[in-house]
């Protein structure tokens, strides 16, 4: 078993123990898909290829269920998307037309085709993407983007997947969810990112 995987497990095992949280529940996760069913899914609508640590947590699971995403909140307010909600997110943003709102204009005048959304800001502010290359890489950096800094260059906040889901795990383990420990959060996110956290750049 990978790291990611065990870190995904030890996340899902947490919520099967503690129904207390209102915004995780393991019911409002979906099956993970099989290898081919992603790369039938990615193969007509991405212009690059997945990381192996997206396929990989796409095969341990597919995000919440549609219409359960308020209870599919991976941690904080991020909703973990399905691969189908995802490359609508990514082919939506991804598109330029005539939009008559302005804002909307400028998102996706500066979102990059190389960000695959894989978690949803609920209230609508953003998206934590993975990046997508022309070579298959085996890992990914994990970005931040928030609309409200659309056109700022984006921060790396984990140098992999992996990093982030080690770091949430712990998370969950260590009770910042349940207790609200909002520093001894930020404490443990830090050990997994690079110091100082980068700029992205393409």
């Amino acid at each position: 078993m990978s790291r990611l995987t065990d870190a995904l497990d030890r996340v899902l095992n947490w919520f099967e123990e503690h129904e207390d949280l209102d915004f995780a529940h393991f019911e409002s996760l979906q099956p993970g898909l099989t290898s081919e069913e992603i790369e039938e899914k990615v193969t007509d609508l991405l212009p690059f290829c997945l990381p192996k640590e997206v396929y990989e947590l796409y095969q341990w699971g597919n995000g919440g269920w549609i219409g359960e995403e308020i209870y599919a909140r991976f941690f904080d307010n991020y909703v973990f998307l399905s691969l189908e909600s995802a490359l609508k997110v990514y082919c939506n943003l991804t598109a330029i037309d005539q939009e008559n709102d302005p804002c909307v204009f400028v998102i996706k005048s500066n979102f990059n085709v190389q960000w695959l959304p894989i978690l949803e800001d609920i209230d609508g502010r953003g998206y934590c993407v993975v990046v997508i290359n022309e070579v298959q890489t085996e890992t990914t950096p994990v970005l931040q983007i928030n609309f409200d800094d659309i056109c700022d260059e984006p921060y790396i906040i984990y140098p992999t997947l992996t990093n982030m889901m080690l770091a949430e795990a712990e998370c969950y383990e260590a009770g910042v969810y349940s207790n609200e420990l909002y520093e001894e959060a930020k404490y443990i996110r830090s050990k997994y990112q690079e110091t100082p956290i980068r700029i992205w750049r393409a």
